[in-house]
């Protein structure tokens, strides 16, 4: 994967972006709920693409000086190549120049590998909500404080 580019995401990537939601998340989200971010004033919606192929996704809020990152999922057929490490530093770094103070996420707590990105990324955990998601699992609530 040498040749990656992260770009806005747009009307057509949609179906894409479900597929890869479909296989790549355990939390998945309808098709109606990618339209909507797309349409939404406070949210940055963006697609890794690598090698010319859109493998994956991140989409973030920020309002007035907090983002919050809503979701970040890397296609099943393109994990373990260090390519959510690489999304995840680059929106760290672009929201890094939003007068963005705080960054706030919420993590399956099953999801030990997620868990471990955010954590060599400078997130640390500060609370937990139980039975979070549909499926019984507990979310950890994770932040990260900006210098600035």
């Amino acid at each position: 994967m040498n040749n990656k580019l992260i770009v806005d995401c747009v009307k057509e990537n949609i179906d894409t972006i479900c597929e890869i939601d479909k296989t790549g998340s355990n939390y998945n989200w309808t098709k109606n709920m990618f339209l909507e971010e797309l349409e939404n004033k406070n949210s940055f919606f963006k697609v890794l693409y690598a090698d010319n192929k859109i493998v994956g996704y991140i989409i973030y809020h920020i309002i007035i000086d907090e983002a919050e990152i809503l979701n970040i999922v890397i296609d099943n057929n393109f994990k373990r190549q260090n390519l959510g490490k690489y999304l995840l530093e680059q929106t760290l770094e672009d929201i890094s120049k939003q007068n963005v103070k705080k960054i706030f996420l919420e993590v399956g707590e099953k999801n030990i590998p997620a868990i471990n990105l955010y954590l060599k990324c400078g997130f640390e955990q500060y609370n937990k909500r139980n039975n979070y998601y549909k499926n019984g699992e507990n979310a950890i609530l994770m932040k990260k404080q900006l210098i600035g």
